[in-house]
């Protein structure tokens, strides 16, 4: 890859692993609100030891407030990444390179999707990604 392609690569991949850390930060707020409302707090699978006590629910939802924040924060520059993205793909004329980015990068697809999508073959999507690249980091 050329320093240009490897430019617009990194660009794009924040795209498509955003997605990715937003989901899994999604769950662990799922997981902190069930923590907190108390259910499953008795755990007979631990010794009988008293011990200082701590207040779980605050902690809890301190760490899932927190979280809400973060993911909302990374929401609002995941929308600013993706809509600079499908404005620079809007103007190219060639719809092939347009449609090898969003759907690798944007919808998360497999470069036998991009095949399949642009009907040729499997050894020239990585041609064509390439281009695209190349293409998109003139842009940036």
């Amino acid at each position: 890859m050329t320093d240009n392609q490897q430019k617009a690569d990194k660009y794009l991949m924040r795209i498509r692993n955003a997605n990715k850390e937003m989901r899994i930060m999604y769950e662990q707020i799922l997981y902190l609100r069930y923590k907190a409302s108390g259910m499953g707090s008795i755990r007979y699978d631990k010794d009988h030891v008293q011990t200082s006590p701590e207040d779980m629910v605050c902690e809890a939802i301190a760490e899932a407030v927190h979280l809400e924040n973060k993911l909302f924060g990374m929401n609002k520059e995941l929308r600013k990444a993706v809509e600079h993205t499908q404005s620079i793909l809007r103007v190219w004329n060639d719809d092939k390179y347009a449609r090898a980015i969003e759907i690798y990068y944007l919808n998360h697809g497999s470069m036998g999707d991009i095949a399949r999508s642009v009907k040729c073959s499997d050894r020239n999507v990585y041609r064509i990604k390439n281009e695209a690249l190349e293409r998109f980091a003139q842009h940036l």
